[in-house]
């Protein structure tokens, strides 16, 4: 799974970063620190540090950004801070820990607890935004359709909408725009653009730009430059390329771009797509908006190397926008992309708002889509660490390797199987799983990596200096993609290199998912289809977003139609998986649903998997699955260390039907894979659940609930029925044969049929 990379070194580089962290601060308090053993229950209420979210950074004249103080212990009753700048002149900060840059110069943001005053501080360095070389088309060349302040009579002014409309009905190599502050909008009447040395369309500055294909037309726009290595002065990014102002492509025409060199639609703020039939086809991005992508309407289809939509930013505008949402409210698209179909580093939302308009996503990723040409993107590759129950520690530490000055985070990838686990029963014991795997990036050109344990589950700041343990330099093994390691006395040492082997063969060297966001995912209304050779739906919550805070990794559907198929995940959440309305449908998956916490209030979800079907996950919170209401009808193979159900934490039911169907005998007592299976508690209060295989807890009820053993034999693959005394009864259909079947349920016996 690909991960954003934190650095720390270069800020200069990232451009398109309004902040970047230039040191990441240790993890620790800056004073203070544990106050004893409270392994008698005492709760620590009182404040003992701070720490800040960066401890050095540098910040562009004119941006802002938001700094996070973490008061400790978490349990603290007093967590109120004050802070200041000690040179005002150059950086205010307000009373949240927003600081604004004035001028040039270096400044110390200190945070300060009003309770036992300890501090933390932030060494601030203003400096001002270097300016890209522009570029500067010959304006005698008649091959160029020039819009600038100059040649804005050219057009027709509209005094009611206060924009200047100009037609196209001629081909040329380029239409360039320089209008500062200007509503430019272009239609193009059926003409061609092809250009070998810049983008075929270049805005350099305007407030809005629209291009319009009109009605009946087809326009083609061809970049045909030599495929992108490195950036170049004055070159846009782009077929269409919008360095400076908003983009809305519109127009009920035909609009194809293909582009050789990059992208092919570049903005550097936000696009919008409506009513327009485009087809695109490009080497990396489809359509690139750095600060948004919006489509309302039309009939999308892209075919790229890199990701279908794309946005970069995630902090917030001068005029207090979130920016970095790709959004979806309605039209056709279709992507086929190499890398992800939809990439949104905030949050990425599909709607339908005007049902007159239906919302169609159909996406297919990697080797699963129709792409065949080039890609550009193909610099990291996955590496993993193996390492036993007592390194893993129940998840209580955060990985990092640090690799050409640059971290790189580990994420909790899941559990690998020691072996000898037989399938389990309705009242067994726990069976256990070896090894506990954590995946990282490799970057193309690493030889080496430094590997760093931070303590706590989910820490993002990354330092050298504090941790809690830590490697010598280890050079990869390039036969391996997998290294076991252990710990002792705060050294980090690795054994054995081996391949990871998790069962699942089908993986992408890049991240090739169909719906990915940094922060959440929402799924409104719609339909839905995906095919990812990687997870299909997947939200993440590590590292700390540009706007300052930490990201949240949900998946919230609440309508809609949604079917996948996926070489890993189906739904994957870092966080909280809310499913409330709606229909799901995972035909295949590694895993189906996975996230932390699974809260299922309605909405029907059907899945099949060939490990978990559904995976409450070690995160941020205690593992839990809660079903209030809904239908999830969920099953995986019989056979192999595969579980229907799997809490790493507790099952609750209070509602709703549960179908389950996977390994262990129904009211047997044997250890290991089962159709239900939990670290902690199951219990069920009220509604239907219904077991085809075996439980490795018995399920804790209350006299509303009936259990019924339907049957201890093997039940045969096929439809089966199971019905009630007052005429209700739930269908389901077993692909494996099962070993028994049993009910608990709200409405009495049960019988199967």
């Amino acid at each position: 799974m690909k991960k954003r990379k934190y650095y720390l070194l270069s800020c200069l580089a990232l451009l398109a970063m309004s902040v970047t962290a230039c040191n990441a601060p240790t993890s620790r308090p800056s004073e203070g620190g544990h106050s004893g053993d409270h392994s008698q229950g005492q709760v620590e209420t009182a404040v003992n540090g701070v720490s800040l979210s960066y401890e050095t950074l540098t910040m562009y004249k004119g941006k802002s950004a938001t700094l996070k103080a973490t008061v400790t212990p978490d349990t603290a009753l007093n967590k109120e801070v004050s802070w200041t700048s000690s040179n005002e002149s150059v950086a205010t900060v307000n009373n949240n820990g927003v600081v604004s840059a004035i001028s040039e110069g270096t400044t110390v943001i200190t945070v300060k607890t009003s309770e036992g005053g300890y501090t933390a501080t932030c060494a601030l360095t203003v400096i001002t935004e270097e300016e890209e070389t522009p570029y500067n088309p010959d304006t005698t060349d008649s091959d160029i359709y020039f819009i600038t302040d100059s040649t804005l009579s050219n057009g027709t002014y509209d005094s009611t909408a206060d924009e200047y409309n100009f037609s196209v009905t001629k081909n040329y190599k380029q239409i360039y725009v320089n209008a500062p502050e200007k509503v430019i909008v272009i239609e193009l009447n059926g003409v061609t653009l092809e250009n070998n040395t810049n983008s075929p369309i270049y805005v350099e500055d305007c407030d809005t730009v629209e291009i319009s294909a009109k009605k009946g037309t087809t326009n083609n726009i061809k970049d045909t430059r030599i495929a992108y290595v490195t950036d170049q002065e004055g070159q846009g990014k782009g077929a269409i390329f919008v360095n400076n102002g908003d983009l809305k492509l519109k127009g009920t025409g035909t609009l194809n771009i293909t582009a050789n060199y990059l992208n092919g639609i570049h903005g550097k703020d936000d696009v919008k797509v409506q009513k327009q039939t485009l087809n695109i086809t490009a080497v990396n991005h489809g359509i690139r908006g750095n600060d948004s992508v919006t489509i309302t309407s039309g009939t999308i289809n892209i075919s790229c190397g890199g990701d279908g939509l794309h946005s970069e930013n995630s902090d917030i505008s001068s005029k207090g926008n979130q920016r970095g949402n790709i959004t979806i409210n309605g039209g056709s698209l279709t992507i086929n992309s190499w890398s992800d179909a939809i990439q949104a580093s905030y949050n990425a939302i599909i709607d339908q708002l005007d049902d007159t308009v239906p919302t169609t996503f159909v996406a297919k990723t990697n080797k699963y889509s129709s792409y065949s040409g080039e890609t550009i993107d193909t610099s990291t590759s996955n590496f993993y660490l193996k390492m036993n129950s007592s390194t893993y520690a129940n998840g209580a530490y955060t990985y990092a390797a640090y690799i050409n000055g640059n971290w790189y985070p580990a994420t909790y990838k899941g559990t690998q199987s020691g072996g000898g686990q037989q399938p389990g029963g309705f009242s067994g014991g726990g069976g256990s799983r070896s090894y506990y795997i954590y995946q990282l990036e490799k970057p193309a050109d690493a030889t080496s990596f430094t590997l760093y344990r931070f303590q706590g589950n989910n820490v993002t700041n990354y330092s050298t200096e504090t941790y809690n343990a830590k490697s010598d330099a280890k050079a990869f093994n390039s036969a391996y993609d997998m290294v076991q390691i252990s710990v002792s006395n705060k050294t980090i040492s690795f054994s054995s290199w081996n391949n990871y082997a998790s069962g699942n063969t089908n993986s992408a060297d890049v991240s090739a998912k169909g719906i990915k966001a940094e922060n959440e995912i929402y799924i409104k209304k719609g339909t839905i289809d995906i095919k990812a050779y990687d997870d299909a739906i997947h939200a993440n919550n590590d590292g700390i977003i540009e706007n300052g805070s930490s990201p949240l990794g949900n998946v919230i559907i609440s309508g809609g139609s949604t079917t996948v198929e996926a070489s890993d995940d189906g739904v994957h959440a870092d966080g909280t998986l809310t499913i409330s309305d709606g229909e799901i449908n995972v035909k295949s998956a590694y895993e189906g649903l996975e996230a932390n916490i699974l809260n299922i209030s309605g909405g029907s979800s059907y899945v099949y998997a060939t490990d978990d079907g559904v995976n409450a996950t070690s995160g941020n919170s205690t593992p839990s699955i809660n079903v209030s209401g809904g239908l999830l009808d969920v099953e995986v193979p019989t056979n192999g260390d595969t579980d229907g159900i799997d809490s790493n934490g507790s099952f609750t039911q209070s509602g709703g039907v549960v179908i389950v169907k996977g390994p262990g005998n129904a009211g047997g007592n044997s250890m290991g894979a089962a159709a239900l299976d939990t670290d902690g508690a199951v219990s069920v209060s009220d509604g239907t659940l219904i077991i085809f295989g075996g439980s490795e807890k018995t399920p804790t009820t209350n006299s509303k609930i009936t259990k019924t053993l339907c049957s201890s034999n093997s039940v045969a693959s096929g439809s089966h029925t199971v019905s009630f005394s007052n005429n209700t009864s739930y269908q389901t259909t077993l692909k494996n044969s099962s070993r028994g079947c049993v009910v608990c349920s709200a409405l009495g016996t049960a019988t199967l049929k």
